[in-house]
């Protein structure tokens, strides 16, 4: 479901090998404030009773909410934010049939060293399936 975005550092992050390739997480949309991902459901993120894991609702989460804060516009590098706190409620189940999710985040408050930001996980058909807020650190390049 994800297209190529017109921010060519999005396309860059999608195409990196680690974490969010491993869970298939795709960054849809990036600006100051606010951040989208999604994923396509596939047989992997499905626990033993046949239903999406929440533990892929909370990575959803934790990379959308840590970005809202961390944005820097072109040429910077995009990095997102440091998880200092993760709270999550399960909503509603998620099923393979459902096709995709999307993470939904927005930056609420906070200053330069810290940050807060609260977001969803839809289903396609507007389904809320999770929610979370939590208390980031902006992201910064590692010290050399």
């Amino acid at each position: 479901m994800t297209k190529l975005h017109s921010d060519q550092r999005i396309n860059c992050l999608n195409q990196i090998v680690g974490f969010n390739a491993v869970n298939g997480l795709k960054i849809v949309e990036w600006r100051d404030g606010n951040a989208s991902l999604s994923v396509d459901l596939v047989p992997g993120h499905l626990n033993p009773l046949g239903l999406v894991h929440g533990g892929l609702h909370a990575a959803m989460l934790d990379v959308a909410l840590a970005m809202t804060g961390s944005f820097s516009p072109a040429p910077d590098d995009l990095l997102p934010g440091l998880t200092l706190s993760l709270t999550l409620q399960y909503v509603a189940p998620l099923k393979l049939e459902d096709g995709f999710a999307i993470a939904e985040a927005r930056r609420t408050g906070g200053g330069k060293s810290i940050f807060y930001a609260e977001g969803k996980v839809l289903a396609p058909d507007g389904r809320l399936i999770a929610t979370a807020t939590g208390v980031f650190k902006p992201g910064r390049q590692p010290a050399s």
